[in-house]
């Protein structure tokens, strides 16, 4: 007599429905999205309020005539003393995008193999691509977007400031937090933390270390931007516009640049005073002026200076590298994570 065998039934596991995944990720970022909104809104509305302030007082300036009246030079000069910076909010602001990307993004696969329930996560019917990506995509794409609308309301505060000659939207201090470029440096050290806590398994190290590779970028990216995405312009011209980003300035004669131990050398029997790099000259009262003095000599000033007008080139270079950059990161990742025994 023979035994048949029955065989089980073949189930076929259908996968968890986005809807399911996307309420898992409204549970692990909710403390994120908390703190995230809570610092951008504080330091917001500490903008918002100092912006309304320096609005009036711009309105002030702008309606004191003559313009040349001792009263009009003092009113200008205390609008840059009270508003020409914002104090210590300079570098929170310039370190937000990078702060924030990191936090958001190191607990996200460190917490799970720190912890040990990766174990437990990765072998559900989900999967761990899916899982994966149902938590990485939207905060990618929720970190940029906060970092975005902060950029709004710095460029905001800072109009009055441009407006007046006193600062350039490609000023150093500026530039990486608006437009584009805040969005692509959040979402770059979002990348970085991400990558980094898959490396570690640790959330604190994956912060502490994304945010140093992210502090580096960003300084090299500063000389970059002054001097390679474009060809800085020259100009001989004395009187120029406020709106530029001033690069470096030096002195030719005859079309060739001359060092400036030759110039301190031409100025010493003026007896003028000499400082810094031999561009900012100073004369005593009663003397020749010193740069017209150099001038009348065949000597030239020489300035190097980036227009406004490419600010918003500048920002979707700027914006491309760090996107791709964030792209290749998570690429890398996601490559990582499946080829990753659970």
């Amino acid at each position: 007599m023979t035994t048949a065998l029955a065989t089980a039934p073949t189930v076929s596991l259908r996968p968890v429905p986005w809807t399911r995944l996307a309420w898992v990720t409204w549970r692990r970022y909710r403390f994120t999205l908390l703190v995230t909104v809570a610092v951008v809104a504080a330091i917001s509305v500490d903008l918002i309020i100092n912006g309304i302030h320096m609005r009036t007082a711009y309105s002030a300036l702008v309606s004191c005539h003559p313009a040349a009246a001792a009263s009009c030079r003092f009113a200008a000069s205390g609008f840059n003393d009270k508003y020409g910076s914002i104090g210590f909010l300079s570098p929170i602001i310039l370190l937000l995008p990078g702060a924030l990307g990191a936090f958001a993004g190191a607990p996200l696969l460190a917490r799970e193999l720190e912890t040990g329930t990766f174990r437990y996560a990765w072998t559900q019917g989900v999967g761990r691509m899916r899982w994966a990506a149902a938590l990485i995509v939207p905060g990618a794409v929720g970190i940029s977007m906060v970092l975005w609308v902060f950029g709004q309301v710095v460029t905001w505060h800072q109009h009055p400031l441009i407006e007046g000659g006193l600062r350039t939207r490609l000023d150093s201090e500026m530039f990486p937090v608006t437009g584009l470029a805040g969005a692509g440096w959040a979402l770059l050290g979002f990348a970085l933390a991400v990558f980094a806590g898959l490396l570690w398994r640790r959330v604190l190290p994956a912060v502490a270390s994304a945010f140093a590779v992210w502090f580096g970028l960003a300084y090299l990216a500063h000389g970059l931007r002054r001097s390679s995405y474009r060809s800085p312009l020259t100009t001989t011209s004395l009187n120029m516009a406020n709106h530029r980003e001033f690069i470096s300035q030096f002195w030719t004669r005859g079309g060739v640049r001359v060092s400036d131990s030759e110039i301190d050398r031409k100025l010493s029997a003026l007896g003028a005073d000499v400082s810094g790099s031999g561009v900012k000259i100073h004369a005593s009262p009663g003397q020749t002026d010193p740069i017209q003095y150099l001038i009348q000599h065949g000597y030239q000033q020489v300035t190097s200076y980036q227009p406004d007008s490419r600010y918003w080139p500048f920002q979707w270079i700027e914006f491309g590298w760090l996107a791709a950059l964030s792209v290749v990161l998570l690429g890398v990742t996601f490559w990582l994570l499946r080829r990753r025994a659970a």
